[in-house]
């Protein structure tokens, strides 16, 4: 069954028609469902009309999209769908969101934990911190030039929906991010092994945590521009924490310092 504007969905699969476009292809139930609570998010979906009496969610999901006067829904079949899908198995639904748009500024002075990101490369990392950043109250996600794209399909199925409520600012330059963080007076914290222990660091102020890549940390010209160092420590012969992991702990224990 032919798709209106299927040419443009598989040219979505390219970064480089993502950033022309400003849009994003969202794959998967879940996904959708979190697309669909956010008003003027998804410009267009599409459905597997062989799959919607087999699955209730997903026919509840076509419901609540035709109910949706700016969603443009249309029906194929399961075969022709398999070749707009990232994925091996398409669970019947995929389509076009708007990539989010964020205030710089609102988000510097929002007073929450925020996470700046120094060239962090997988898909599943990136997704995870997004994820565990929204549930852990932050305020946004800077992403430095060179980290991987945020709107890379494993990196937008792995935030289960946050990519659409948590800002995360794309390419930001270290040195402008940092001077404007301390002008607003946020406090940025880099992780190090050799850093103070993250459990005996004050959080009760605006702050910021700074993380690297998953090979190689923290550029060492950027860590100079952190105002501390803190560290997480482990067990011997580890060395070294998943970034993702490691966002975590740290978001979490500045929540439970602020409380």
């Amino acid at each position: 069954m032919a798709v209106k504007g299927s040419k443009r969905i598989l040219a979505l699969k390219k970064r480089k028609a993502r950033e022309q476009e400003g849009a994003f292809l969202i794959e998967g139930i879940r996904l959708c469902e979190e697309a669909l609570k956010v008003d003027g998010a998804t410009e267009q979906l599409i459905f597997a009309r062989d799959m919607l009496d087999r699955n209730e969610r997903l026919a509840t999901l076509h419901q609540t999209a035709e109910a949706d006067a700016d969603v443009m829904v249309q029906m194929t079949d399961r075969r022709a769908m398999k070749g707009m899908c990232d994925t091996e198995t398409p669970q019947g639904v995929v389509g076009v969101a708007r990539e989010p748009e964020w205030d710089r500024e609102e988000v510097i002075q929002s007073g929450k934990p925020l996470l700046i990101l120094d060239q962090v490369r997988d898909p599943g990392n990136l997704g995870m911190i997004v994820r565990t950043a929204e549930a852990a109250d932050a305020g946004g996600i800077f992403l430095l030039k060179g980290s991987v794209e945020l709107l890379n399909a494993k990196v937008v199925r792995s935030t289960m929906g946050s990519v659409f409520r948590l800002p995360v600012l794309i390419d930001q330059r270290p040195g402008s991010l940092c001077d404007d963080l301390k002008r607003a007076g946020v406090h940025i914290f880099a992780t190090d092994v050799d850093g103070r222990l993250f459990t005996e660091v004050d959080y009760s102020k605006p702050h910021a945590f700074l993380l690297g890549n998953e090979a190689f940390g923290i550029n060492p010209e950027v860590v100079k521009l952190a105002d501390q160092t803190v560290g997480i420590p482990m067990a011997e012969p580890v060395n070294s924490l998943n970034v993702g992991v490691a966002a975590g702990v740290l978001l979490y224990q500045g929540m439970s310092s602020r409380q």
